[in-house]
């Protein structure tokens, strides 16, 4: 059994907690944060913008960190979970990878191409697994729309339009997540998820074109954002931002247009995911239950108990999602589309 290091308690890394703590697939032993409180026995519960469990934490029974330096030197794991601020991934990744350790890293990968090329080098080097935690690909309704597109339930697919919006993150330790040189902004860190999606289902596409704005953001900022996906046969267009106001519910959607109908998903409807045939009545889609966060998990850990590189998600098609958030960001900032 996989033995597992979690590093980062922040929300996301809380998140992942309760799915460690919770899963048959590990051996959950060690914890990390530069903040001691974070780490104490009893710990507060954070919210984000999908909620939270309000429960406290309880980190008795695993040994408690607040250096990475002496995790890795102290600490018998095969895997690390990184859960950290966006700036300091590849850094922490590459030395969890040369000290030998399967990790896997919260998206986005890294800031910049650069930085995830030095961590699939470090993972090549090492021979060990880097897996990025790209969930949408793990969650029920989108494994759904993947499933229809690829065995051609759908059609010819004739427009695709994704949705991602939140409130402003006010969550993060000092407002990391509001300085887009700490974060990438609602681009890198939000909107990501949607433009790995679309790249997973149909490639790269030949260019792309982009308007963005910014409402309170610093460094380089992009707060909400709208691109359009040039590809050569359909219309796909995906809009994502954290520029809401604090009542407006977290919202993530799809409409996928294909000849022989639609499919509709979202998490603000009931039932979430609808189809809308051409050709007879409308219904709900069977979907697997569970979230994407706990299904990436069960993958990854089964890629390690197997000794089988991960195929589902691999650095590579992170990588290639950070590119493209990138000329997305050239293209609103010059007003024009970016060739790929």
């Amino acid at each position: 059994m996989t033995r597992l290091a979690l590093v980062g308690l922040g929300f996301m890394g809380q998140t992942h907690f309760r799915l460690h703590q919770a899963s048959p697939d590990v051996e959950f032993v060690t914890v990390c944060d530069k903040l001691p409180a974070r780490v104490a026995p009893q710990t507060v519960s954070l919210a984000g913008n999908i909620g939270g469990d309000p429960t406290p934490l309880d980190m008795s029974a695993l040994q408690r960190f607040t250096s990475l330096d002496d995790l890795l030197v102290s600490a018998e794991v095969d895997c690390v979970d990184i859960c950290t601020p966006t700036y300091l991934h590849a850094e922490q990744a590459i030395r969890c990878l040369e000290a030998g350790k399967h990790v896997i890293c919260e998206k986005p990968m890294a800031l910049n191409v650069e930085e995830g090329q030095r961590m699939i080098d470090a993972a090549r080097a090492a021979g060990k697994f880097l897996f990025i935690g790209q969930c949408i690909r793990f969650w029920p309704a989108y494994e759904v729309l993947a499933r229809l597109v690829a065995d051609g339930s759908l059609g010819r697919i004739i427009s695709a339009k994704f949705t991602r919006l939140s409130a402003t993150p006010g969550w993060s330790e000092n407002g990391w997540l509001l300085d887009s040189c700490l974060s990438g902004g609602a681009l890198l860190d939000l909107h990501i998820h949607d433009v790995d999606f679309i790249a997973s289902l149909w490639g790269l596409p030949p260019a792309v074109s982009t308007t963005a704005s910014n409402r309170f953001s610093t460094g380089d900022p992009v707060d909400h954002v709208f691109t359009e996906y040039l590809y050569d046969d359909f219309a796909c267009v995906a809009e994502g931002g954290w520029a809401m106001p604090g009542g407006f519910p977290f919202q993530m959607a799809f409409q996928v247009l294909g000849e022989k109908g639609v499919l509709d998903f979202s998490t603000q409807q009931d039932p979430a995911l609808v189809f809308y045939p051409f050709d007879g009545d409308k219904y709900a889609p069977e979907v697997e239950p569970g979230v994407g966060y706990a299904r990436e998990m069960e993958y990854f850990f089964s890629c390690i108990a197997s000794n089988q590189s991960p195929t589902r998600v691999t650095p590579e098609d992170a990588l290639r999602s950070v590119r493209l958030c990138l000329a997305e960001r050239e293209s609103a900032a010059i007003g024009l589309a970016v060739d790929l």
